[in-house]
């Protein structure tokens, strides 16, 4: 099988007011048509950097290798005009970010936010993509959608914008979505309901995801493979069930003992 996507020696390095830090340092792995994997790793090991990478997505005092090489699709990402990767961008790849009140816009309603990647990517009628936008809406799980879509993202609780967001990013039912810490600020029984989203649409779809956390646990309720990420390395590629019996580095060990105990990662044998 062809990989949806591919990696190769990604190098990613912040410049500061004179300061350079090392964010992604020869980062490279694949992943395949509806696969899930896993980033995790703590917070500064590089997860973000390579997961905005593969958007082209990185603030601007970044800079990248010149020997990194992302493909998509047979398209090499950082070769690519940005025109054709703003054509990808939305409609093939979609992107979770972290924080969901800062990824909507405060001033517009929420329907026509999420309305918005149909009208980017080629719809004409606002009212069409409205009624696209409205009908994912519905598929979220969300107790009022109608409510929800006049609503403004201040008026709407956590799990409501997650929700939404999640909605703008499946709008076009993208062949991969990349999910930064979705559940991260999220209470457990939100959380639960967020994840059972996201396994139920690629269920429906097909979608490849890469899953950025921190949280084990949650990883191994939701990935088939992890990667472990270490000042901005990966220092462990395994099955995610394989990883909780046996660990080749010392930092994914370290990972693996802080997470809660007697967690079933998902797997051959698992459910």
């Amino acid at each position: 099988m062809t990989p949806l996507l591919t990696i190769e020696s990604l190098g990613v390095t912040y410049r500061g007011r004179g300061t350079e830090r090392r964010a992604v340092d020869g980062v490279s792995f694949a992943l395949e048509p509806g696969e899930t994997v896993a980033l995790v790793g703590a917070s500064g090991s590089g997860k973000t950097a390579t997961a905005l990478s593969v958007l082209r997505l990185l603030p601007g005092n970044a800079r990248v290798d010149a020997a990194s090489r992302i493909r998509f699709e047979g398209t090499e990402l950082f070769a690519a005009s940005n025109e054709a990767v703003r054509a990808i961008r939305g409609r093939r790849i979609a992107m979770v970010f972290q924080e969901p009140a800062t990824a909507l816009n405060p001033r517009m309603r929420i329907l026509d936010q999420v309305a918005e990647p149909a009208l980017a990517h080629g719809e004409r009628s606002a009212t069409a993509a409205r009624a696209l936008a409205m009908t994912m809406l519905e598929q979220m799980g969300l107790a009022d959608a109608a409510r929800v879509a006049r609503s403004y993202p201040h008026e709407l609780s956590g799990g409501e914008r997650q929700r939404v967001v999640i909605a703008m990013a499946l709008l076009l039912h993208p062949a991969l979505l990349v999910a930064d810490e979705p559940t991260s600020a999220l209470d457990v029984t939100v959380r639960a309901q967020i994840l059972d989203l996201l396994r139920e649409r690629q269920r429906a779809t097909g979608m490849a995801l890469l899953f950025v956390s921190h949280d084990l646990a949650v990883v191994a309720s939701m990935c088939d493979r992890t990667l472990v990420m270490h000042d901005g390395r990966i220092d462990e590629d395994a099955p995610t069930r394989r990883l909780w019996t046996a660990q080749h580095s010392p930092y994914a060990a370290d990972l693996v003992r802080a997470a809660s105990g007697n967690v079933v990662a998902r797997g051959e044998g698992g459910e």
